[in-house]
């Protein structure tokens, strides 16, 4: 607590306490918002894209007229987390004006997650980052610690109460951070809107057609489904875009889709194949440059959906049973044993061993092993990975067990079905 310190002395100490505790860097920056202290000193920062002064520099003033008008200048202001444009997230906390000059504590750069690299081009593309330094940035995101946003709350609050001596719940925190956030542009006037809807009967769907739609997909009947969207007409879709109708067009379909993922998932999908194909759709329809393009993709889309949940509903599995088949379907990868799926179901191993075989017709290893098959041809027909990697990686033991497996499920070996497969390109 600074109090019990000289302030710049306090304010030092804490910073060092928080470097070697969290091992992400942390800067003392004094009034001028000019760095006074880098822990480490060598802080790795993106310096080809913003001198990482003048970034804090501006985070910090960014925040202080706005925090300077919600608390008293003798006190900590709330800490205030900050994102970049490239995903760079900082944890700000300015100091009381009578210590430490009234300088500031910045903690950062994290991110929230590790980057795929086709994430990370993305990002790149979109702030038209030149090729010649795209391999820096990739070096450079790999080198930032990730804290997931729990974590990066309570590293906010325990900065807090490292310098006032007080506590700091999660909901003050928030609040007060969403209060700092940048406006939303006025939306217009709903009332105005409403009223010019009803006057010219140019009316939203009514509710209860959407949601039969949906209650179609939930039950994998795409013949109703078919019926049912036919009816919606374009003049009650609403306006989502006003700059471009194709945009338009796009959101309303990503929203259609975000409902049909939802409508999936309750009708017994997995929630993993639900959202993949949500994905999957949402990709294709935003490379689309046509507006029957778009609509064509949409009853795609929706099939698609329907079809899939049929398929799964024909099992006609207990939940209990759906939800370890789920469990194994999303940890395919790793190690999985019948002690992990009894803790994920809450039944006793011998119970959920029969419950399982009388409702599938298999033993749950053998139903791994199942799984691990069908991921693999899955695997066999992509470029560039190599059979002794596939079996690796899917926790096989060795090649000639791989092998043996493979052929006891699908009638060939893994050789003859890579073949089998590049015959038909």
């Amino acid at each position: 607590m600074l109090n019990h310190l000289d302030g710049h002395e306090g304010a030092q100490y804490i910073c060092k306490v928080l470097y070697e505790s969290l091992q992400i860097p942390v800067f003392l920056l004094d009034a001028n918002r000019r760095i006074e202290l880098a822990l480490p000193s060598s802080s790795e920062s993106a310096q080809w894209v913003h001198n990482l002064n003048e970034l804090l520099s501006e985070i910090a003033d960014s925040t202080k007229s706005e925090n300077n008008s919600n608390h008293d200048s003798s006190n900590a202001s709330i800490p205030i987390i900050r994102t970049t444009n490239f995903l760079e997230n900082y944890i700000l906390l300015h100091l009381p004006s009578g210590s430490s000059n009234g300088g500031s504590i910045v903690i950062g750069p994290t991110l929230y997650t590790h980057h795929s690299e086709d994430n990370m081009t993305s990002l790149m593309r979109d702030h038209e980052v030149p090729l010649k330094l795209q391999e820096q940035w990739m070096k450079y995101y790999r080198s930032l610690t990730v804290l997931n946003k729990m974590r990066l709350y309570h590293t906010a609050m325990l900065m807090y109460s490292l310098v006032t001596g007080k506590t700091l719940s999660l909901s003050e925190l928030l609040l007060d951070t969403r209060t700092l956030e940048h406006k939303q542009p006025p939306a217009g006037s709903l009332d105005l809107d409403v009223s010019y809807r009803r006057e010219n009967t140019w009316l939203h769907h009514e509710p209860m057609l959407e949601k039969a739609l949906f209650h179609h997909i939930k039950n994998g009947n795409k013949a109703e489904l078919l019926r049912v969207q036919a009816t919606f007409s374009e003049d009650n879709y609403g306006v989502l875009s006003k700059k471009s109708h194709l945009r338009n067009k796009k959101n309303l379909a990503i929203s259609c889709i975000t409902l049909a993922t939802r409508a999936a998932i309750d009708g017994g999908l997995y929630w993993e194949i639900s959202y993949t194909l949500s994905d999957f759709h949402i990709q294709h329809i935003e490379e689309l440059k046509d507006v029957p393009a778009v609509d064509h993709a949409i009853l795609n889309a929706l099939c698609d959906f329907a079809d899939h949940v049929k398929e799964s509903r024909m099992a006609k599995l207990s939940r209990t049973v759906a939800l370890c088949q789920n469990y194994i379907f999303n940890h395919l990868y790793e190690e999985l044993s019948l002690d992990k799926l009894a803790e994920v179901a809450g039944l006793n191993r011998s119970y959920l061993s029969l419950l399982f075989k009388k409702e599938t017709g298999f033993t749950i290893s053998d139903f791994i092993q199942f799984e691990r098959i069908v991921e693999a041809k899955r695997l066999i027909e992509l470029p560039g990975i190599s059979l002794s990697d596939i079996a690796t990686r899917l926790h096989f033991n060795d090649q000639s067990y791989f092998t043996k497996v493979f052929k006891k499920y699908t009638g060939t070996t893994p050789k003859q079905f890579r073949r089998n497969w590049e015959s038909t390109l």
